[in-house]
């Protein structure tokens, strides 16, 4: 099997591709009508809100980025009460879900051909989306996991430009894209194309600037330093473990204005040392990528993928706060992550997600405190989330300790003529 050097040759989707491309997107457009709330009732009375004059953070606390709200807009406007405005914005959400699916499926083919391994990011991505529906469909996470993949594959094609405002608009849309703006500027400054990265970064961004003169929309930060120890993250989940043994008697479990927490003086210790590790942590995943690069560029969507995760999975994990919905933010680049190299990451994300659902809607228990079958899911999913991000930024360390020639052996590249292909041009976002 063979895939052509040029864009005109490339293996395109043929009918079964767009069979399957069909059967993966239409349950969820599907699921755009059900009336499952979720977060929704909260995204409708901001923008209604907002487009009734009132100022966010002045008259009405808005606790996400600024672009976040203007997502909310479009939808709000056509849907003018609750029940219309939840399919309008599902479907908003389905045109998201569909290019993701398109990208993975492309770039699979395009890379392996009529390889069954061609389908693999495509299809397992697919079956996550349809498991994590409630959280995929019912938050807006997934709008900036599409603009962090428009951005990988920008800088795999040199469209750096494209990737600053990718990137820019993902920041401001929900935050956590920003670990990944100083290894898109390191690349960048390699090249030589850094001035082009700013530019679209300061293109993304400066709607900010006119929003700035009537909506103090930085004030949304406050918000999140305030909140708890969230039931999920990582401390969490050993503490709640250690007061299921009996360890730590005074924890409780309450339902705080934004999510489940655990409180007491125990969650308050673990609370300001896990804020220490997150920043800690994360820092460092991203120092160890930044110093792979003295080695090798990346260059494919699989390796750039690859290389964001190690400090997007580190964001998360030690996060103080693991909603299930930040599951979301990984598997798209775990998808593109699965075209070439070790597979075992990846996938680990992927059955992290599923898990997801499985602790949010399965237990009985959630809202009064997990049970101890739960607690010990809990705790294999947050493992599985920390030994996924522990071998990718072993894996860009290892790079940085063996040398170029080491590196791009052909075993760590994928097939001979991947690593011959030119850049193909990016397709467009919805």
């Amino acid at each position: 099997m063979s895939v052509s050097t040029s864009s005109s040759d490339s293996p395109r989707l043929g009918l079964w591709h767009w069979v399957a491309f069909t059967v993966g997107v239409v349950p969820l457009a599907v699921y755009a009508f059900s009336p499952r709330e979720g977060d929704l009732p909260l995204y409708f009375r901001t923008a209604h809100a907002f487009l009734q004059g009132a100022i966010p953070n002045q008259d009405f606390r808005f606790e996400y980025p600024p672009y976040a709200l203007l997502w909310f807009v479009p939808a709000a406007w056509l849907g003018p009460t609750l029940p219309s405005f939840i399919p309008i914005f599902g479907l908003q959400l389905a045109l998201f879900d569909a290019f993701i699916k398109w990208l993975l499926l492309s770039e699979g083919v395009k890379r392996w051909g009529r390889s069954p391994r061609a389908w693999v990011p495509f299809a397992v991505y697919t079956v996550a989306s349809w498991v994590q529906s409630i959280h995929y469909l019912k938050r807006y996470d997934l709008i900036p996991a599409a603009f962090v993949l428009v951005a990988l594959m920008a800088l795999a094609r040199r469209r750096d430009a494209l990737a600053g405002w990718a990137l820019s608009v993902g920041v401001v849309t929900k935050l956590y894209p920003v670990v990944l703006v100083p290894l898109a500027l390191a690349v960048c400054w390699r090249r030589g194309t850094w001035r082009r990265l700013v530019l679209g970064l300061v293109a993304g961004a400066l709607p900010l600037v006119p929003l700035s003169v009537f909506w103090p929309w930085w004030n949304f930060a406050a918000f999140h330093v305030e909140r708890g120890l969230q039931v999920e993250s990582l401390g969490a989940s050993l503490l709640w473990a250690a007061h299921r043994l009996g360890l730590v008697p005074e924890v409780a479990w309450v339902h705080a204005p934004a999510a489940y927490e655990l409180h007491g003086a125990a969650a308050e210790a673990v609370n300001r040392a896990t804020r220490w590790v997150w920043v800690v942590g994360s820092l460092a995943a991203a120092a160890v990528g930044l110093r792979s690069l003295r080695q090798r560029m990346p260059e494919r969507p699989e390796e750039w993928a690859r290389l964001a995760l190690g400090p997007l999975i580190a964001f998360v994990v030690l996060n103080p706060v693991l909603s299930p919905q930040y599951l979301v933010w990984l598997v798209g680049a775990a998808g593109l992550a699965l075209l070439s190299g070790s597979r075992w990451a990846p996938v680990a994300l992927f059955v992290a997600a599923m898990i997801s659902r499985g602790l949010f809607t399965g237990s009985s228990s959630y809202g009064k405190g997990l049970t101890g079958p739960f607690t010990v899911l809990l705790l294999v999913r947050n493992g599985l989330l920390l030994a996924a991000g522990f071998a990718l930024v072993r894996e860009a360390w290892r790079l940085q300790k063996s040398g170029p020639e080491e590196a791009l052996r052909p075993q760590a590249l994928g097939s001979p003529a991947a690593r011959q292909a030119k850049p193909e041009p990016l397709p467009p976002c919805p």
